[in-house]
């Protein structure tokens, strides 16, 4: 498996809304987009099955979300819960990028969406578009901060997505496994990322890929401070440790 995936825009094409896929797993679907000034990505549609989120990296997207207009700018997300009416365009200055996330994806051989009539509104759960913050969230570890962007408790029911910052020198955290699937992307900074016994230097726009059971471990190897989307599909039950160490090496015996 390609553990580290690297979000290329200068890949798509410059001049219409153009998308590719960074992983496409069981438990979810993540591509990469890029969207020039005037453009316009899909006619007005919902995702029959799926949530969706947004994360905005660059530019500033403009969003019709159930009849309601947003104007959303870089370091915002957008949740959109199954079937949900909604379309974007961009009509703001610049080239805008974002992550866009299915939970769970479509099943193969099915359409990513359905077309939504014009009058047509509603959809099973609340969504919403969060605002960029400077606000490092909880300190959970020393030097490792996160803040909740999407979780149950919000009306995700398939997954969190969290904004992390990890301080430079940070290895809190040693040999783990998780009982789910574990995606990083990192936003700024260096993330080094040690799993299943290679190590790969993650940096901006990179995607990293940690199925459920894999064992790693990562920190900020420096100068700077490190900054990173962590996804978990799906959310770890109330109560339950997210990480379960691991004591790993390799013994030297090999088969085969």
């Amino acid at each position: 498996m390609e553990f580290v995936r690297r979000f290329a825009p200068d890949s798509l094409k410059p001049d219409v809304f153009d998308h590719r896929p960074l992983a496409d797993l069981e438990s979810c679907l993540i591509e990469g987009v890029r969207a020039p000034e005037g453009s316009t990505g899909f006619p007005r549609h919902k995702h029959p099955e799926s949530d969706q989120l947004f994360f905005i990296l660059e530019g500033c997207m403009q969003l019709e979300l159930d009849g309601e207009q947003h104007a959303v700018p870089a370091g915002s997300t957008v949740f959109i819960p199954a079937g949900t009416p909604h379309r974007n365009h961009y009509p703001h200055p610049g080239t805008e990028l974002h992550l866009d996330v299915l939970l769970p994806p479509p099943a193969r051989g099915l359409p990513l969406a359905e077309a939504a009539d014009e009058d047509e509104s509603g959809g099973p759960g609340t969504h919403y578009v969060l605002p960029p913050s400077d606000d490092l969230g909880i300190e959970i570890v020393p030097g490792f901060h996160v803040r909740d962007l999407a979780h149950s408790g919000t009306g995700s029911s398939y997954a969190s997505m969290r904004l992390a910052h990890v301080d430079p020198g940070n290895d809190a955290l040693p040999w783990h496994i998780h009982e789910f699937d574990q995606l990083y992307f990192i936003l700024d900074g260096t993330l080094e990322v040690e799993v299943a016994n290679h190590r790969h230097r993650a940096t901006r726009f990179d995607l990293v890929v940690l199925p459920a059971g894999v064992p790693h471990r990562n920190w900020n190897p420096g100068p700077g401070r490190e900054s990173h989307l962590v996804l978990l599909v799906p959310e770890p039950a109330p109560g339950v440790p997210p990480d379960l160490g691991v004591d790993f090496r390799l013994n030297g015996h090999s088969f085969g």
